[in-house]
């Protein structure tokens, strides 16, 4: 059962008691993310995210991390496009120690100058990291290229001019403005009674700052380029997609089914037909973003060089096949017991119920029943996901990344990369015009 109080200040509390369970997760979850920064500190999201983790006014780093281990829990966080989320899991007496120290990051934070430029070198590392892999790299152009110059295509984790660029005070206006009362919330779902942590969480809030961010939500047109980037390295990476429904669409559950037949697994149309019969790649399959009002649907490769125009083809080939044919019933099944069984499973965690408690108040202003989401995928018809491969699976509208070893691809000429999206905003701008 779940339930929500707002407090005076704007925080949102939802929580979903889980009696038989003697763990809880609990998550605050802010809404800003990298779709609301700005080019020049485009990163700072993320960035804060990590500085949040290095000490406060009550706590060393050190202390942070040996208080959490010493009552056996679990603590970390992630930045997303529109949101970020600090959480802890932990035993069911041990939540009063959880909330006081994710309040404690979020209120009592040094942000060290010296911290901060110690960070940089780590982000620049992890910038580094994923230049280093191809795939993720093909991804993040990918991306850049679908929605060219709006801020959720840009990278969450920034460039390296942006990095670079960070201070203190920039963090700090950040925090401030952003982390206030109303943009907060706070789920908790396990062991937990909802009035008794609202009223934890209420001796948290006394001065907390009320901020004047507002989210705004303006929606990018996808559009999409051909780019095929030179880099040496054993495979070329293929990320090959379009737009997709967004996070209220009500046909989403429908595209869930339709998705899981086309490479939500092993038995899936691409894995079966690209990997397994033809043998042009080892990794194969598809993946979703689904944000407040855009979506990205995209099939993603790794495979030789000189297999990168047949992989293509036989990707158009077995889209074409499911407008034109649509599924079997015995598709349809299979791929809606995968999904349903996926969300039973999911259902014995307490960290999964805490993300989908937290998503659903976000993103549709309430916890939507499991039975409610079952439904919703038995009654997926053969005519749904026909009708939805027609709108989204038009190869006439899909765009391709490749990153590898390839001179051309279907006439698009090779750019040499010396560099990745990730290194300056300035040189993005270059190979993008």
């Amino acid at each position: 059962m779940s339930k929500k109080t707002v407090l005076e200040n704007g925080t949102r509390i939802v929580t979903e008691s889980i009696p038989e369970f003697r763990s809880c997760t609990l998550g605050a979850w802010v809404s800003t993310g990298s779709r609301f920064e700005t080019e020049e500190d485009a990163g700072i999201a993320h960035f804060t995210e990590h500085l949040l983790f290095k000490g406060t006014t009550r706590r060393s780093a050190y202390e942070i991390a040996k208080e959490m281990d010493s009552i056996g829990g679990q603590l970390n966080a992630f930045t997303e496009k529109e949101r970020t989320c600090f959480y802890a899991r932990v035993l069911d007496q041990h939540v009063p120690i959880a909330i006081d120290i994710i309040f404690d990051m979020l209120r009592n934070s040094l942000l060290d100058p010296k911290e901060v430029e110690r960070e940089k070198s780590v982000i620049l590392e992890e910038i580094k990291m994923i230049e280093d892999s191809p795939d993720d790299l093909a991804g993040h152009r990918f991306t850049r290229a679908l929605w060219p110059g709006h801020a959720i295509g840009r990278p969450i984790i920034g460039y390296r001019d942006s990095v670079q660029g960070m201070t203190s005070e920039k963090l700090r206006h950040f925090l401030t403005n952003r982390y206030g009362g109303p943009n907060l919330m706070i789920a908790a779902a396990g062991q937990v009674d909802h009035d008794q942590f609202v009223e934890l969480v209420r001796t948290h809030l006394d001065g907390y700052p009320v901020g004047d961010f507002v989210p705004d939500f303006d929606a990018p047109r996808p559009e999409g380029t051909n780019q095929v980037f030179q880099k040496d390295c054993e495979q070329a990476y293929v990320c090959y997609g379009g737009r997709g429904p967004h996070t209220t669409d009500p046909r989403r559950y429908s595209f869930l089914v339709l998705d899981a037949v086309m490479g939500g697994s092993m038995s899936s149309r691409l894995f079966q037909e690209i990997r397994e019969k033809r043998g042009l790649a080892y990794s194969v399959g598809t993946y979703q973003y689904t944000y407040t009002d855009v979506g990205l649907f995209a099939v993603h490769a790794g495979t030789s060089a000189k297999s990168v125009e047949e992989l293509l083809d036989a990707t158009d080939e077995i889209l074409h096949n499911v407008i034109k044919d649509g599924l079997t019933p015995e598709e349809l099944r299979r791929s809606k017991e995968l999904l349903k069984g996926n969300l039973a499973l999911g259902l014995e965690s307490t960290s999964m119920r805490m993300l989908r408690l937290a998503r659903g108040h976000l993103n549709h202003g309430r916890l939507i029943p499991v039975e409610e989401v079952l439904d919703a995928i038995e009654r997926t018809t053969h005519e749904d996901v026909v009708a939805l491969a027609e709108e989204f699976f038009d190869p006439s509208r899909f765009s391709f990344t490749i990153l590898g070893p390839v001179d051309s691809v279907r006439g698009v000429e090779a750019q040499p990369v010396q560099s990745s999206d990730l290194r300056t905003s300035a040189e993005l701008k270059e190979v993008l015009s």
